[in-house]
């Protein structure tokens, strides 16, 4: 062969090799599966005007149905311009989850971007985005997948509150508690929501999201418990009962109620405010 055609032959290889590699880097199937190791595109998080990935093309199924959970850790309270730390976290007694993933993002009382999310490592990414392209989120990174972990991940970053009184913000959430396959299937998907206050005050009922025992106490999660709530189970009043003091309008606990609850056992939960007014009844069922 003359050198002329291995030229030919070897720019006609080149070609045909680039031509594959972006067949198959452009393939839907292929991304569906991979590209959110790195973090999902903007406005997944739950919150108004959005959706999650619990949605066909992307990991399907309901969210919140699996035995996991996702927690959002905010101040209860805010002062215009001042930075402030934020965690959210998966938990799960499911072994078989072994990849992590979440979006967050912060809303004021009009549905637009509050303050200002930061990212304090590499385990977590910024982008705006969102419904009007005019929010902004936060979200794990490539690193902040956590493969092979189980039962837990956490993400801490920073957020600097409004420069202004905007009145509550809600930072909304969603969060992948994946199984490491390499597929779209057989993931869950978890929401959560938090308030944070612009002066210690509540603006509304308390809202039951959540709850959990570990060792004898019981943990109620959810958002406008005012300082001094009462929690009631099956009607009662538990004797004990405290506001988390890093988060006082979004955690109550009650140090021995939680002894009270066998495993499998049904519950019906209840915050009452100071006000009187009630939170939703809330049925909780204790692990086995």
């Amino acid at each position: 062969m003359s050198q002329k055609n291995r030229i030919k032959l070897a720019c006609l290889v080149l070609f045909l090799l680039a031509m594959t590699i972006a067949l198959l880097t452009s393939n839907p199937a292929i991304r569906t599966a991979h590209a959110f190791a790195e973090g999902p595109n903007a406005g997944v998080t739950g919150a108004p005007g959005e959706t999650t990935c619990a949605v066909s093309d992307c990991h399907g199924g309901q969210p919140n149905t699996g035995i996991g959970k996702l927690l959002i850790s905010t101040p209860s309270v805010y002062e215009p311009g001042k930075t402030y730390e934020i965690t959210v976290k998966h938990m799960t007694t499911d072994n078989s989850r072994r990849r992590w993933g979440f979006q967050l993002t912060a809303l004021d009382q009009s549905n637009g971007k509050a303050g200002e999310l930061q990212n304090s490592g590499s385990l977590t990414q910024v982008l705006p985005g969102g419904p009007g392209g005019n929010r902004q989120y936060i979200e794990h990174s490539f690193l902040g997948t956590f493969q092979g972990q189980r039962f837990q991940a956490t993400w801490t970053f920073n957020w600097t509150a409004p420069s202004a009184d905007v009145g509550p913000v809600v930072f909304y959430a969603a969060g992948n508690e994946a199984n490491n396959d390499g597929n779209n299937t057989g993931d869950q998907i978890y929401t959560a929501k938090a308030t944070v206050g612009s002066n210690g005050e509540v603006t509304g009922s308390p809202v039951i999201d959540s709850a959990e025992v570990t060792g004898k106490s019981l943990f109620v999660m959810g958002e406008n418990f005012a300082l001094e709530a009462v929690l009631l189970m099956d009607g009662v009043r538990q004797k004990k009962t405290f506001n988390d003091e890093a988060t006082p309008n979004t955690l109550l606990f009650s140090k021995k109620s939680g002894k009270n609850i066998a495993r499998g056992q049904t519950v019906v939960l209840q915050v009452r405010n100071p006000d009187g007014s009630m939170s939703n009844e809330f049925q909780f069922t204790r692990p086995l």
